[in-house]
């Protein structure tokens, strides 16, 4: 009779942790994190990066108006993006971007009060 097959290994999905993780060969989900507290120390990690807003031209199609005068607005943050608005005029993307930037990044005096 042959043994029964060795757990397959893999590495901590929390991305500082170099600690393996062992598979059990059971049913039910496996493991991606080495330990409890490897796991906790994941879910508490902060987005990477500050999010920046972008202006951006627009697609060359958009409305039938020629390149160059169709901008977008785009959030990023790290690899991640969104667009926000598109088939902007120029001064209305530099606008509207200026408005994000300030809500992003103007401190509230009072937790959880409304903004301006």
């Amino acid at each position: 009779m042959s043994p029964p097959p060795a757990p397959a290994t893999r590495r901590c999905a929390q991305p500082d942790c170099p600690n393996p993780v062992i598979r059990p060969a059971r049913r039910g989900r496996p493991p991606i994190y080495c330990s409890p507290a490897c796991r906790a120390r994941a879910k508490r990690r902060p987005p990477t990066g500050p999010v920046l807003v972008e202006i951006d031209h627009g697609s060359l199609t958009s409305q039938g108006r020629p390149a160059g005068r169709v901008w977008l607005v785009r959030l990023r943050r790290g690899p991640r993006a969104v667009i926000v608005a598109s088939g902007l005029g120029r001064t209305s993307a530099e606008s509207l971007a200026a408005q994000i930037t300030a809500v992003l990044h103007t401190p509230s005096s009072t937790p959880g009060a409304a903004t301006d």
